[in-house]
């Protein structure tokens, strides 16, 4: 089986799994499941969405978890400190973020650290800095103050479809979280740039053979440094969806979360050896972590259970991946034999 069609597989895997669930797992198949796995892992696909891009590179982008907990905080001060609009600051954090993801990148193309060097640095420093503007260091009582700016809990909302569709009367449908909308806009934008842009053509040449798009003439320091900031960006975002959820922001927001951004992008087909994947996949990949973790909690399946099987769906994922590179390799190997 090639790369691309056990990418397709993927979704396959998610509807057999989900299905397996909805059979075994009790209240799985309730409306009001549904919106929490749609809610609950929205922005960890946005997330993913965002890490794929420096993988593509060959790269990966440890500190996106601190780019959500900075992103977050200054959501939080700015709302509850300075006291400014929705309408202002969530153009504002996505700017710090993308700025936080671009210093990635040119850390990354100027200074010429790995990748896992650079944002591992970046990774510690951000955290720092979310401790020293952290408003509830500052203020202890906004620990307790929610934000209530209508424009940031606006991002919380959720659209009954039953109602719209007129057929409430008849069956309970879930109701649709602004957050997953906000995902399948990113989704659709990300795979045309993938896809449709001179960008993501540079993109996947630059990570297939980094020398040679280079010598083809390619911009590859701004493709690299387009890549970070496109995955700082995706943290902004996240970050928002999670405050707007949350009411509120703390210095651990996005712990844990580039491991599990990068679980979800190679679950969802992207190469760590660069230039293979699609935007699609890693969302497929966190609304399949998400499905097992839901799943086995309504299980009653201890919480040490289910971190030993999302590490062996990783490990599986990369052993995938790394044994369909290998067949690659030796089919042009055998054709270069031959054609020689």
């Amino acid at each position: 089986m090639n790369r691309r069609a056990s990418t397709y597989a993927l979704p396959f895997f998610l509807a057999l799994t989900f299905a397996f669930f909805c059979v075994f797992a009790p209240r799985f198949a309730t409306s009001a499941n549904l919106e929490n796995l749609m809610a609950g892992y929205a922005f960890v696909a946005i997330v993913a969405i965002g890490q794929s891009f420096p993988i593509l590179l060959k790269g990966i982008d440890l500190s996106i978890g601190a780019i959500v907990a900075l992103a977050g905080i200054v959501t939080l001060d700015l709302s509850l400190i300075f006291h400014w609009p929705g309408l202002a600051v969530i153009p504002a954090v996505l700017v710090v973020a993308a700025l936080a993801g671009a210093v990635n990148g040119l850390l990354i193309v100027y200074l010429r650290l790995q990748p896992f060097i650079a944002t591992l640095a970046t990774l510690a420093a951000y955290r720092g800095l979310v401790f020293l503007i952290s408003g509830r260091q500052l203020f202890p009582e906004l620990s307790t103050t929610p934000i209530t700016d209508p424009w940031i809990v606006a991002l919380d909302t959720y659209f009954d479809i039953g109602s719209a569709l007129g057929v409430s009367d008849f069956i309970q449908l879930p109701g649709l979280p602004l957050s997953f909308v906000i995902l399948v806009v990113l989704l659709i934008g990300f795979q045309v740039l993938l896809l449709a842009t001179r960008f993501g053509r540079d993109l996947y040449a630059v990570g297939g053979n980094h020398e040679a798009a280079r010598l083809a003439g390619i911009r590859t320091r701004r493709v690299t440094i387009l890549a970070y900031t496109i995955s700082g960006t995706c943290a902004g975002v996240a970050a928002l969806l999670l405050v707007a959820r949350l009411t509120t922001s703390t210095e651990a927001l996005g712990n844990g979360m580039e491991l599990t951004a990068i679980s979800a992008a190679v679950i969802g087909g992207v190469s760590l050896q660069g230039g293979v994947g699609t935007a699609w996949g890693p969302v497929l990949g966190a609304f399949l972590l998400g499905v097992v973790l839901i799943g086995l909690t309504l299980l009653g399946v201890t919480q040490f259970v289910q971190q030993i099987l999302t590490g062996a769906i990783l490990l599986a994922a990369v052993c995938q991946s790394r044994l369909i590179a290998a067949r690659q390799q030796r089919r042009t190997d055998a054709a270069l034999v031959a054609g020689g």
